[in-house]
């Protein structure tokens, strides 16, 4: 017996793409039958924002006139091609592309590891924990917004890993253009060497962000409503474990997401854990978020996945394992709203540990075949 599993080898790089492109189309299958439940608020918002003609609620005027849709332009500038087609075929078609999305992500966090510290079985047990819960934020309940602000932040961390400063700020720019919260992720900017690199990332970042937001605030100065709007503060969600129980979002609550994020952000830079960086900046927004959506934790996996591949390196992605069991299904098991609140707080103590942890740069990787080996060796 032992003799058979000594001579069990991972996948090759081929068959593990092969899997996993195949458990995306299983979850892809799962989620669409029922899909798009949230698709009304991009066509709304798209409909709106391409009826220049209305001087009430369309060009200029749609935050003003709806500030319930807390959606970047630039989501309603993708839905736009599609929607003279009919609004089933552009979220058909935006499903499609934002579960492509997530194979796209998974392959910009494999580029963050030199080729020869990749374990490309690793990531494909990962992407097993990963893929059910981007299904349901990409294909379930059809947030573009959310889908684009992910996959621009992972592209912006991988673009200042390689030195490019402009291309990290742009990135990063419509990221935020996309999905407001994304600009939590500024933090990223850190990591591009060299004063005047890092100066172009942050310049043509505000650049980005003014051109998508500044019209909608001049064109209609009751944009300004968007930013106030406040939504119920969920049973489930972390604020009320914390003991705040206002009915509805706190004024404070969104800047110190913002605060908390970015003074986590750069902790993780000066510290050597840049790959915490996603992780503790979803895990800043959704400790102090009123909401209690199930797609939230799409955020997390992409952080815990970062983490997991590029930082940790343990034998087995316990971090994303533990954020798709304990975060994302536990959701479907019927349990006091108040247990799920303090499994996102425990998400942000667990993820702060990161910055404390000692830290070795030289140690090897572990891989899923080294795991296997010295388990056998033991047995």
């Amino acid at each position: 017996m032992l003799e058979r599993l000594h001579r069990l080898r991972p996948p090759s790089p081929r068959t593990a793409a092969y899997l996993v492109l195949a458990w995306a189309a299983v979850w892809f299958g799962i989620m669409v039958i029922r899909g798009g439940s949230s698709w009304h608020y991009f066509l709304q918002g798209a409909s709106a924002l391409a009826d220049a003609d209305d001087p009430v609620r369309g060009g200029l005027h749609v935050y003003a006139a709806a500030p319930i849709l807390q959606i970047g332009p630039l989501s309603f500038l993708a839905v736009l091609p599609l929607l003279p087609a009919g609004g089933l075929v552009a979220m058909l078609g935006w499903q499609i592309l934002s579960a492509a999305a997530g194979l796209l992500l998974l392959w910009l966090v494999r580029g963050l590891v030199p080729r020869w510290e990749r374990d490309d079985a690793w990531l494909a047990l990962a992407a097993a924990y990963f893929m059910p819960v981007w299904m349901f934020l990409a294909v379930g309940v059809a947030h573009l917004d959310d889908v684009l602000a992910l996959l621009l932040s992972v592209a912006a961390l991988r673009a200042a890993r390689a030195g490019h400063g402009w291309l990290t700020g742009l990135l990063l720019g419509l990221a935020t253009d996309a999905k407001p919260w994304a600009i939590g992720f500024a933090a990223l900017l850190l990591l591009v060497p060299g004063w005047r690199r890092r100066l172009a990332a942050f310049v043509v970042l505000g650049v980005a962000v003014a051109v998508a937001w500044v019209p909608f605030f001049v064109g209609d100065p009751g944009t300004s409503n968007a930013l106030r709007f406040a939504i119920q503060n969920h049973p489930a969600s972390a604020l009320h474990a914390l003991g705040i129980n206002d009915p509805y979002t706190p004024p404070w609550d969104r800047p110190a997401q913002l605060v908390l994020a970015l003074a986590l952000g750069a902790l993780a830079v000066w510290r050597g854990r840049w790959q915490a960086i996603p992780l503790l900046t979803v895990a800043s927004r959704l400790v102090l978020e009123p909401g209690g959506n199930k797609y939230y934790i799409a955020g997390v996996v992409v952080g815990t996945i970062i983490w997991d591949f590029a930082g940790a390196r343990h034998a087995l992605p316990w971090w994303t394992m533990s954020a798709c069991v304990g975060l994302f299904i536990a959701r479907w098991i019927p349990m006091p709203d108040l247990l799920h609140g303090w499994a996102l707080v425990a998400l942000f103590v667990s993820a702060c540990t990161v910055l404390l942890v000692p830290f070795d740069r030289a140690r090897p990787p572990v891989t899923l075949h080294g795991w296997r080996a010295r388990s056998l060796e033991h047995s």
